[in-house]
């Protein structure tokens, strides 16, 4: 199983200081996945155009860190959907297009409507709720 995971609007309220996660988002998230080692994390923010891997893995407490498997690939193309693109090009290349996966995004814009999406509210970020359905959808797909 993969997550796909955005930071801003997720990690990092869009009412709060660029370029920073808050704790309390880090710590819900973190929390919330850690129960389910089998799940691999992957990249899907902007972040890793402008961040290396390692950096980003430093963002993170270090038993979560290990566990980020890379980062999407970045598409030149402007197309509908570009993240679920993304998703579907390193599933690819990992060998692992019949995985399943989820994505938390705050902008459900960029997957189509059938794609597992958990969304976020963008000022409010991976709140206690969130946490909360990641657990139950693990613990579903699992």
């Amino acid at each position: 199983m993969y997550v796909f995971l955005d930071f801003d609007g997720v990690l990092r309220r869009l009412s709060s200081e660029p370029s920073r996660f808050e704790t309390d988002l880090v710590d819900n998230f973190e929390s919330a996945i850690r129960p389910f080692p089998e799940v691999k994390i992957v990249i899907s923010s902007a972040w890793r155009l402008i961040m290396s891997l390692g950096d980003l893995h430093m963002l993170f407490s270090p038993d979560l860190a290990q566990r980020i498997e890379g980062a999407t690939p970045e598409t030149l193309a402007l197309t509908a959907h570009s993240r679920y693109n993304e998703v579907r090009t390193y599933l690819k290349t990992a060998k692992a297009i019949q995985a399943p996966w989820l994505a938390i995004d705050d902008d459900p814009a960029h997957y189509p409507t059938d794609a597992p999406l958990l969304i976020t509210d963008p000022y409010q970020g991976f709140d206690k709720t969130c946490a909360k359905r990641l657990q139950e959808i693990l613990a579903i797909s699992l």
